[in-house]
């Protein structure tokens, strides 16, 4: 289940990268349903394998959300916020 988890946790941050958030919908229920159809093949008891479900279809969510603060956060390293003192405190000179 660990390694499950993983991968859909980083295909929900690679698919932050270049798709909209409307992609979640459909692979969370993918997720959930094919986690829920082995575990219960398995042998796994109905609740042990609803509660896998739901961590597995909860995983690609949090990996979009990390995808977005990673992005944001490259993004504003590489920004040029640095101004120099002299132009941000102009005086004029009477």
């Amino acid at each position: 289940m660990i390694p499950a988890a993983i991968f859909t946790f980083l295909v929900g941050a690679v698919l932050a990268w270049g798709v909209r958030v409307w992609i979640l919908f459909p692979l969370t229920l993918f997720a959930f349903f094919v986690t829920m159809i082995c575990e219960l093949i398995v042998g796994s008891g109905f609740l042990a394998a609803t509660s896998a479900s739901l961590l597995i279809g909860l995983m690609p969510q949090l990996g979009y959300a990390f995808g977005l603060f990673a992005r944001g956060a490259l993004v504003a390293q590489r920004s040029p916020r640095k101004a120099q003192v002299d132009v941000l405190v102009k005086r004029r000179s009477f």
